[in-house]
């Protein structure tokens, strides 16, 4: 087992990540009531800052004894005890914590029988390389990685290989840049789309690089194409709830089209939360008499919250009282509590295996551009978590009891009109894909539902090219049954295309940046999306 002496607190860059890492993993306490394992964790973020000298002595003698303790499932408590005994004499400051809650911690680890054999056999072999992980874990927080081994700034460069087709953003304001994207084809469909996407991570999921990326797929078919680029929100924003997001977002960006492409109607599409966004903006249209889309596409999109899979089962009045205070106080919701729940739903593959590989075992795995953004969350407005929170998770409010209002208006989701595509995927976790399509029959205009293999990001990010995943055409009586589909070969993003076309429009010149009626502001991917 190679030791810790690559550790070298000098290093100013990497202090200074640290402190700032340091600062932004003790907010997340706030959410959590005060206990044993919390405190410890306190203790250790100001050991390594105030005394870093001490802090070594830690990581080099007793993290090793840990280890080595967490592969034997059999320790009893009376082991446990020496070794917080010991950890008592070198540290008197732990004497008062709360040993049962950490012992607990400890007994859950252990019950994680994959990740402890896995464990053993990297110890048997001599594979721990300890001094390795502690420099890719210096990389990871230099890079401002929440998850291990994602963010990957030695293979991924937003503009260059990632978020990189060419568009201008000819738009801003204090919620979003409007990006368009300049065209590939001689002519172009007469409506464009706008993409709403998520806001709980940076757009370019959208726009990964290479083949992988759905915005170039999109153009190279001949659509002009919009997107909405978020805000990485601050305190600033903390009173920012769907109303916000609505109004000075997706409706701000189908204004701006209109001013510059009059005449038009736009094809919307919104992922995941986007697609929350874009189903109360279509209803919202409707109810002002408003014909404004030619389609509506929801991808991965929860709106009907009977069944909302592993998530709901975390939302209860009780969970949702517990984090008011602390949400309302720091403005927004921490990148890292949402990224971090969001793994939970697949522990050993995100969080466990990763760590064990990068942090112990000292050895990283090949860049993939899909784990990159996975690492790169945003922050929430507090008033939007909340919002969510209860009147979607507890309450059902877009499909069930009393309708939920915008700015005065009374919203219905039946009352949607133009043409719906719902796309969900057959091993997602976070949109279980029978509860996205279960709102089907909640439109008077009946969708194309669509069912594609793998999970939330890699279902949707399937390109032609690439052939991995098949699709299926759901039966419109029954569309949460996947034995009356219709299955076919590649990617459901043809399918997608199929569904857009009769509503594309006549072919026509391609438009210029800002369509001659907007200056550009700056080249995409735009500064936004790079806001820390």
């Amino acid at each position: 087992m190679q030791g810790l002496q690559g550790l070298d607190p000098s290093q100013s860059e990497w202090m200074q990540a640290w402190l700032s890492r340091l600062n932004a993993e003790s907010q997340l306490l706030n959410f959590f009531d005060p206990t044993g394992i919390n405190e410890l964790g306190l203790f250790l973020n100001s050991l390594s800052v105030e005394d870093p000298d001490r802090f070594r002595v830690f990581a080099k003698d007793l993290l090793p004894k840990l280890i080595q303790a967490l592969l034997d499932t059999e320790s009893d408590d009376s082991f446990w005890t020496e070794f917080f005994d010991e950890l008592t004499i070198s540290f008197p400051e732990v004497e008062g914590f709360d040993r049962p809650q950490i012992l607990w911690l400890i007994r859950q680890v252990q019950a994680s029988e994959e990740l402890i054999a896995k464990f053993r056999t990297t110890i048997e072999l001599g594979q721990i390389n300890l001094e390795q992980g502690l420099d890719n874990w210096r990389q990871d927080i230099l890079a401002g990685a929440i998850l291990p081994d994602t963010i990957r700034p030695d293979a991924f460069s937003l503009g260059q290989n990632m978020a990189a087709t060419p568009g201008d953003v000819v738009f801003e304001n204090q919620l979003f840049q409007l990006i368009q994207y300049r065209p590939f084809t001689d002519a172009v469909h007469e409506n464009p789309v706008l993409m709403i996407p998520a806001f709980v991570n940076r757009f370019y999921i959208l726009d990964l690089s290479g083949k992988y990326s759905m915005v170039r797929w999109l153009v190279d078919q001949g659509h002009t194409v919009f997107l909405i680029s978020w805000v990485n929100p601050t305190e600033r924003l903390a009173l920012y709830g769907m109303t916000h997001y609505v109004l000075d977002g997706a409706l701000a960006a189908l204004d701006q089209i209109e001013f510059m492409l009059p005449g038009v109607k736009t094809q919307v599409m919104g992922y995941c939360a986007g697609g929350i966004i874009a189903t109360i903006l279509a209803a919202l249209l409707e109810a002002r008499g408003e014909n404004r889309l030619a389609s509506l596409s929801l991808l991965t999109t929860l709106l009907d919250y009977r069944e909302p899979g592993p998530l709901g089962h975390l939302v209860s009045k009780d969970s949702i009282d517990a984090i008011r205070q602390p949400l309302t106080n720091m403005g927004y919701l921490p990148a890292e509590l949402m990224l971090r729940t969001f793994a939970s739903l697949r522990p050993h593959d995100l969080l466990f295996s990763r760590v064990l590989n990068s942090y112990v075992l000292g050895q990283r795995q090949k860049p993939f551009p899909l784990l990159h953004w996975l690492g790169d969350g945003t922050r929430i407005p507090a008033s939007l978590v909340l919002w969510i929170l209860e009147e979607l998770y507890l309450n059902n409010r877009l499909v069930g009891g009393a309708p939920i209002e915008l700015a005065g208006q009374p919203i219905d989701v039946a009352s949607i009109t133009c043409p719906i595509f719902l796309f969900g995927a057959e091993s997602d976790d976070i949109s279980p894909w029978q509860s996205v399509m279960i709102v089907a029959k909640q439109f008077t205009n009946i969708p194309i539902c669509v069912l594609g293999e793998g999970g939330h990001n890699a279902g949707v990010i399937t390109p032609p090219t690439n052939n991995r995943h098949d699709h299926y055409i759901l039966s419109v009586e029954n569309p949460s049954d996947i034995e009356t589909a219709e299955k076919r070969e590649g990617s459901w993003w043809v399918s997608w295309n199929q569904f857009l076309l009769p509503q594309a429009g006549a072919n026509v010149s391609p438009p210029p940046p800002g369509c001659g009626q907007r200056p550009v502001i700056e080249v995409a991917p735009g500064r936004y999306v790079k806001q820390p």
